[in-house]
């Protein structure tokens, strides 16, 4: 489960050019830069909850291990969002008909997302954390919309503890509806599944 302002990406731009808006900097990252940057952006993830709800959800074990697990993904992204430090991350994977997921859990995921949704292209959000400054507050929304867009996806999910509120309301604040609880997943609690989609696009069904 997950623990924790958009612009279209421009089709000029290259994979590897940042993009730059009021002096922040969103780029992709490949895994090995994603390796060496794993200890910075764990280190940002505890900024971003402490002092929060959010902060008794976070495990830096864990944290890193989700990292590892994700960035075996095909198809596996990681943007961050740079002033002169890290201010912001969001990584995660495609899923769907022509993508990973088509047993286990997995499949299961897959199979729900596309009841709900009606998509069966979209993109996992194993993971979105921003700087806590108020300065910095709609760098969530940007990474998630390029993450997005990077991924040619118009349908973003995560999955949330259901007790989780911070965590919740953060994403509330990004733009993300939650759909409820779901039952058939590993793990002895029912997450709650959010879903986001790119900015024009609608979601889920109504």
């Amino acid at each position: 489960m997950s623990a924790t302002t958009g612009a279209p990406e421009d089709p000029a731009r290259r994979p590897d050019q940042p993009v730059l808006k009021n002096g922040i900097r969103v780029r992709r990252l490949t895994r090995w830069q994603a390796e060496d940057m794993r200890a910075d952006i764990a280190d940002l993830a505890a900024e971003s909850v402490a002092g929060t709800t959010g902060e008794r959800y976070y495990n830096r074990g864990d944290f890193l291990h989700r990292l590892s697990i994700t960035a075996g993904r095909p198809g596996f992204a990681l943007l961050v969002a740079e002033t002169t430090v890290l201010v912001g991350c969001a990584f995660g994977f495609p899923m769907g008909s022509e993508g990973s997921g088509s047993r286990g859990s997995d499949g299961t995921l897959r199979e729900i997302i596309q009841r709900l949704t009606y998509h069966a292209w979209f993109v996992v959000l194993t993971q979105v954390v921003a700087h806590p400054h108020v300065q910095h507050r709609d760098i969530g929304r940007r990474l998630q919309q390029h993450l997005l867009t990077d991924l040619q996806s118009s349908l973003g999910i995560t999955l949330l503890h259901p007790a989780d509120r911070a965590g919740q309301a953060a994403f509330s604040s990004w733009g993300w509806q939650n759909v409820g609880e779901v039952v058939g997943l590993p793990g002895s609690v029912a997450p709650c599944v959010l879903t986001l989609s790119v900015e024009g696009h609608p979601s889920a069904r109504r």
